[in-house]
């Protein structure tokens, strides 16, 4: 059995690598091949915390595993952090343990990795400038996944809190020029690509300031009562969601014009399988606006766990016990 760290994770797997995993990964949900249960929940009521547990299994592509999360608000008050996270990825025709992965990191590089193939269906291809509201832990994936796909060479950033957008800018700035700014209308409006990794319950830009041919990564509100982007925003956009069955049971974004009768499921142009197998088509148009509204799949995760495990093996890395 393999055990790989955070390091290891953030050495082993580029994000094309991560990006190709993961367009297969949707190519074989869409076709028909994935078992994925929705995520269970165990409250643990005495310490006010839970456990997430998110498995996956795709038949085609012969990858197994499960995904435990732990919240526990209080941790910070005794110098722990709120969340962690692990991955145990199985063999799926005998039960086998194959690897044990830290699973913070593997969710950064999978959801940033989502959104960078969003961002190559549905981004101009001439795309230069990237927008970012909220520097929190996974902006800095999110602009490497962006990179990736489209040439972009000026970051503009925004938080609400100043350290934090401070931190965030010393370490994106070798990637790009980067600019801090104090409100986030002046993101919006400078940018080709804008991505939103927030925790807001309400939004955190006005659809106004958007300018024609942008597109939106909304990957921040992933309850039903959080909300990055406003009535605005959802009505210039044309829609894509990462899955139906996530986004119509904890999108805000999506739930909350819903119920208020401005939004029908009808409007939702499609997930991103469809544009992965080519049942539909992705940017149409220089000018028009695209929304890609994310909550996290559990695909997501064995897939990138799957391809960081098997290099791993190739290139003789992580912690082999046995």
């Amino acid at each position: 059995m393999v055990i790989l760290n955070r390091n290891d994770m953030e050495l082993l797997l580029t994000m094309d690598e991560i990006i190709n995993a993961l367009e297969e990964g949707f190519r074989e949900v869409k076709e028909g091949r994935s078992f994925v249960p929705v995520r269970f929940r165990l409250e643990v009521k005495e310490f006010e915390g839970e456990f997430l547990y998110m498995p996956a299994y795709l038949s085609g592509l012969k990858q197994s595993g499960t995904k435990i999360v732990s919240v526990f608000p209080k941790n910070p008050l005794i110098g722990k952090p709120t969340i962690y996270a692990t991955y145990l990825l199985n063999d799926p025709a005998t039960g086998e343990l194959l690897a044990i992965l830290e699973g913070a990191t593997l969710t950064g590089l999978r959801t940033g990795g989502t959104s960078g193939l969003a961002t190559r269906y549905l981004a101009r291809e001439d795309s230069k400038t990237l927008g970012i509201i909220g520097t929190g832990f996974q902006a800095f994936y999110q602009v490497r996944a962006i990179q990736a796909v489209r040439p972009i060479e000026t970051i503009w950033a925004y938080d609400i809190d100043s350290k934090r957008l401070k931190e965030f800018c010393e370490k994106v700035s070798p990637l790009g020029n980067i600019y801090p700014v104090s409100h986030p209308h002046e993101v919006v409006r400078q940018s080709d690509v804008l991505v939103t990794s927030t925790t807001s319950k309400t939004p955190v830009f006005s659809g106004r300031d958007l300018k024609s041919g942008t597109h939106i990564n909304a990957i921040g509100a992933f309850r039903p009562d959080m909300r990055e982007v406003d009535e605005e925003t959802i009505l210039r956009s044309k829609i894509v969601v990462d899955t139906f069955e996530g986004c119509l049971s904890e999108a805000g974004d999506l739930l909350i014009p819903m119920a208020e009768g401005k939004l029908k499921r009808e409007s939702i142009y499609g997930d991103l399988g469809d544009l992965v197998t080519g049942k539909k088509r992705g940017r149409e148009s220089q000018e028009e606006i695209t929304l890609f509204k994310s909550v996290g799949f559990a695909m997501e995760d064995v897939v990138v766990a799957h391809r960081a495990y098997k290099k791993a093996l190739q290139e003789n890395k992580g912690q082999r016990i046995e």
